[in-house]
């Protein structure tokens, strides 16, 4: 059987898990869901990251019991068998490389419109696509390099997001105007709800932490811990984010600009320099981004080849790097793919469904779980099982809300899985 090295600290995961959280989901993202909400925008991140964190709470206990690479894949094929845990892989795996593709065009957004703002909108597509390989190649060279690579990007956008709100904050203590959060819902609540299904978006990512626990030295604790502190530190970056971007900037105009927080940044510095310290940000928000969804979406192809529902060559290890080459460079190129709809709003709102799905069956795992696994987890839920069902439930209801377009691409997709599932089933151990 393929092995990967386990090499990954709980520094490492952490890495991993702030890298694949924060990018576009907040420095794109909120300016789209802003000019749907107006002020409750806020609201909308609280809601976002509360549901995210009943299946982040879930994913935690269930990654302490089970070790394998995976995720919600591992998890679904444990609980309900190998058709349904095939469906969550391959959806998995779906909104991973669809994620490269989003952040990659938020990349290339922030780029243009701000650096390069003459050029035409199709350099927004081929700068996506350098982008895409630029950072195929460490996802080759290990997960180690990845990490390294990782951790200073995240450093880099950490620095950008906290200045913002630490500038923000005392901008708002002197200038704060109260009409800028009235009406708090001007477009009703229900826009609320969906601009919660659109900021969704920002707070995925945490289960790319499971995704790496037959590389981690210690799984069963690292990752389960790794998983609650990367989620914990972004959720108050994007309330304080949301603040201070409402706070300071009418939510019309945050609507209308493609980059919003740099926007926000100029407004309350009134300077250039520090816009294009927080334009920097996001590139490299972004940028890390696309680098851990590259390593999410390559070890779930590696995960299901491994189980035979793909071909072989998807699992093999390269002897000298310890990677999967042949899935890193499937992933890159399917992401490359997408690129080419040029199209933020539906690749977000597709990878949303992907995720909700995914975590609606991650949240069933681990009620189906429970009892029938003896290995007592290292991480333990209390009132089971209260939060994975307010878990599943809250993923459905957010799912409603999603755009019709991306829920039909999104059933299309796990369509086409069904007959891939049954055209190989004889092969499937």
């Amino acid at each position: 059987m393929s092995k990967l090295k386990r090499e990954l600290s709980l520094l490492d995961l952490v890495d991993i898990g702030i890298s694949q959280i924060i990018g576009a989901g907040i420095f794109v993202v909120i300016g789209i869901a802003a000019g749907v909400a107006g002020p409750s925008v806020i609201l909308a991140f609280w809601i976002a990251g509360m549901v995210a964190l009943l299946t982040a709470l879930s994913t935690a206990e269930l990654s302490s019991i089970i070790t394998e690479t995976g995720s919600s894949y591992a998890y679904a094929k444990r609980a309900f068998g190998k058709f349904v845990g095939f469906l969550a892989g391959w959806m998995r795996y779906f909104d991973n490389v669809v994620s490269i593709s989003a952040v990659s065009l938020g990349f290339s957004a922030y780029l243009l419109s701000l650096l390069f703002p003459l050029l035409p909108k199709n350099f927004m597509i081929a700068s996506s696509l350098i982008l895409i390989l630029a950072l195929t190649l460490p996802n080759i060279l290990g997960a180690k390099i990845t990490t390294r690579i990782s951790s200073v990007l995240v450093a880099i956008k950490l620095s950008a997001l906290s200045f913002l709100i630490f500038v923000g904050f005392f901008y708002l203590a002197k200038n704060f105007n109260v009409n800028n959060f009235l009406p708090f819902f001007p477009n009703g609540f229900s826009s609320t709800l969906t601009a919660s299904s659109l900021v969704f978006f920002a707070f995925l990512g945490f289960q790319t932490i499971a995704m790496a626990s037959e590389e981690a030295k210690n799984p069963r604790k690292d990752v389960p811990l790794a998983i609650l502190i990367s989620f914990l530190i972004c959720f108050l970056l994007y309330i304080g984010a949301a603040i201070v971007s409402v706070g300071s900037v009418d939510w019309r105009i945050l609507g209308n600009v493609d980059h919003p927080l740099s926007y926000v940044a100029q407004v309350i510095t009134n300077n250039e320099y520090a816009s294009l310290f927080v334009t920097f940000g996001a590139l490299v928000a972004t940028a890390s981004v696309a680098l851990a969804s590259i390593y999410s979406s390559s070890r779930v192809l590696f995960a299901l080849s491994r189980d035979n529902f793909l071909p072989k060559v998807l699992s093999r290890i390269n002897e000298n790097f310890g990677t999967p080459i042949a899935s890193v460079a499937i992933s890159s190129l399917i992401a490359a793919m997408i690129v080419m709809t040029g199209s933020i709003n539906l690749v977000v709102s597709v990878v949303n469904f992907g995720s909700l799905f995914n975590f609606v069956l991650t949240n069933l795992s681990l009620i189906k779980l429970k009892n029938k696994i003896k290995k007592k987890p290292s991480f333990e839920l209390p009132f089971h099982p209260l939060i994975p069902t307010l878990g599943a439930i809250s993923c459905i209801v957010l799912m409603l809300f999603l755009e019709n377009n991306a829920k039909i691409i999104g059933i299309l997709w796990l369509l086409i899985g069904a007959s891939i599932y049954f055209l190989r089933r004889k092969r499937i151990k």
